[in-house]
């Protein structure tokens, strides 16, 4: 196991395939197609809403020209009437016969002498006589008219609840003539084209009072239009002799109120209508195609959920247990981790692999153990050969020059001198190589012994002071983990002298209850720790693997904490 420090990156994930997808593609693009679709069905909402306003603008200047055409026709009636009277009060001098008179003046003519009395009529179902009373002033008025015909403002008559309106007109004998008839039925006539449209409310008024106050004269349709009066649009500004469009929310909706005045008499005409009321079914249809979009959009971030859940999801799962997998943790790649049938197999085929490799590496361990086991071995024979046989030969060699030094002449002491001094040196050099090649001392003393006199040995041949340190009670273990541990220290202490350009280094042993830990430190310049042991061959650091190696050999955990300018650490830990 290698360990090294890494910064943890955070925030979120934006190699994230779901969140790619998401925040690049789909989200933009239905958020676009919402702002067209919704923008266009405002746009066309906006026009039908102006288009509704001009057709009822133009239905009520309509209705209201009609009107005053059908008002100043009664006014010319009547005043070619007063003129035909030619000083007869029977009526008979008319020029239209009764029952044209009738047809223009429902409610019959009457004729006053200049000083208001009642002269004649022909209708008696209206009380003539108060005419003057329920009127102040009118006949005065077409008495100072010059002959022109005048209006009365509306008025209820005893002809029950009916509204009356009169216009009349000087005669040439100096009477007034006058016209009674129900403006309701005049104003039906003219408007009967949009009250039969039943969703349009039709309201004429007429002013009464002083101030803002307004009587009705006629009122057809669904809505109250007058109930918030004198405040309700579009009223006010027809009997101030106004034409135009208001737009008010109601609790049916947006109401278009198109208004326009009735000059000849100046009456108001207001027609009222839920503009939404009128969209034809296919129209309304048109408006809502765009909200289509949104389960799109629905279903968009469903199938986003979905790949994400069953696709995205198991694969980064996936992608973690593999790279645990190239670590060497071979269970790792066992956790199930869902998604479609394709993930799952794939992983299948990565746990059979992982069963494979395992099984590889298994016996490439245990080829490595035996080599390993069979060099130790060599070295074992060999150190034993030149133990048993070169060593002793240059024991005996060494002793011959001893007795021919005793007996040889002066001459010759010199120079065998100096070959004694050759065999001699030549025998430490040689002990030092069995040393190296068997720790002679290992199965005798034991690790800690032995890795403290290499450790001795090693600080005399080079200039770094090494400091050995040994804590816990001391246990033997079996006789391949004490020569593993002492080949590991050995390298690692080699590593130190020849690459670290230390100045200091440490070796330190802890005996615990269950295991046994080494540490081989020092304050060197330290390097980059690959991530996969994998990696130590392309990294040059053959040694580091062959400490892997022999760590796995012997189920150690080993650990290598290094990083430029901060030295290296170098922790094995095994069971006892």
């Amino acid at each position: 196991m290698v360990e090294k420090n890494h910064p943890e990156k955070k925030g979120i994930n934006w190699r994230g395939f779901s969140l790619q997808l998401f925040l690049i593609t789909v989200l933009p693009l239905t958020v676009l197609l919402l702002i067209v679709a919704f923008g266009s069905q405002s746009l066309h909402q906006q026009a039908m809403r102006s288009l509704v306003g001009d057709r009822d603008l133009r239905a009520v200047r309509a209705a209201a020209s009609s009107l005053d055409h059908e008002l100043s026709h009664r006014a010319s009636t009547i005043q070619v009437e007063a003129r035909s009277l030619d000083g007869k009060t029977d009526f008979s001098s008319l020029i239209l016969s009764p029952q044209e008179v009738a047809t223009v003046f429902d409610q019959g003519l009457a004729l006053f002498t200049l000083d208001g009395k009642l002269v004649g009529t022909t209708n008696s179902n209206i009380d003539w006589q108060s005419v003057s009373t329920q009127l102040p002033g009118y006949l005065e008025k077409i008495l100072q008219s010059q002959g022109q015909p005048i209006f009365s403002k509306p008025f209820s008559s005893g002809a029950g609840d009916n509204t009356l309106v009169m216009v009349g007109s000087r005669s040439g004998s100096q009477e007034i003539l006058v016209g009674a008839f129900f403006p309701s039925t005049l104003i039906q006539d003219a408007v009967s084209s949009l009250v039969s449209a039943g969703q349009t409310t039709v309201l004429v008024v007429a002013p009464y009072g002083g101030g803002n106050g307004f009587s009705v004269l006629f009122r057809a349709g669904p809505y109250k239009a007058d109930e918030s009066a004198p405040t309700h649009p579009g009223i006010q500004e027809a009997l101030n002799g106004e034409s135009g469009i208001n737009y008010f929310q109601s609790g049916q909706g947006e109401h278009v109120v198109a208004f326009s005045p009735i000059v000849s008499v100046g009456w108001g005409l207001v027609i009222e209508e839920a503009w939404e009321d009128i969209s034809s079914p296919y129209l309304t249809t048109t408006q809502s195609a765009p909200l289509v979009i949104v389960p799109v959009f629905l279903l968009a971030l469903l199938a986003i959920w979905f790949g994400a859940r069953r696709i995205v999801t198991p694969l980064q799962k996936l992608e973690k247990q593999a790279a645990g997998l190239a670590m060497g943790d071979f269970e790792a790649i066992r956790q199930p981790v869902g998604g479609i049938e394709e993930i799952r197999n794939l992983q299948t085929e990565l746990v059979e692999m992982a069963d494979k490799l395992k099984a590889a590496q298994h016996s490439l361990r245990s080829y490595i153990g035996a080599i390993t086991a069979g060099v130790e071995n060599e070295r074992r024979n060999l150190a034993r050969e030149l133990h048993d046989d070169t060593i002793q030969a240059l024991i005996a060699l060494n002793q011959r020059i001893q007795l021919i030094l005793m007996n040889s002449p002066g001459t010759h002491r010199k120079s065998l001198t100096e070959l004694q001094t050759l065999v001699q040196q030549s025998m430490t050099n040689l002990r030092r190589m069995i040393r190296g090649l068997r720790p002679i001392y290992l199965e005798d003393l034991g690790l800690v012994a032995s890795l403290e006199m290499l450790v001795r040995e090693m600080e005399q041949t080079v200039e770094i002071p090494i400091e050995f340190v040994s804590s816990g009670l001391e246990r033997r273990l079996d006789p391949e983990s004490e020569m593993s541990l002492y080949r590991m220290v050995q390298e690692s202490l080699n590593n130190v002298i020849h690459h670290a350009s230390a100045k200091h280094a440490w070796v330190e042993l802890e005996f615990t209850d269950t295991d046994l830990s080494v540490q081989i430190r020092d304050d060197g310049k330290g390097f980059i720790v690959p991530i996969n042991p994998a990696e130590f061959p392309e990294k040059g650091h053959f040694g580091l693997l062959g400490l892997h190696e022999r760590a796995e050999i012997i189920e150690a955990d080993f650990k290598i904490r290094s990083s430029p300018g901060n030295g290296t650490n170098v922790i094995i830990k095994v069971k006892i």
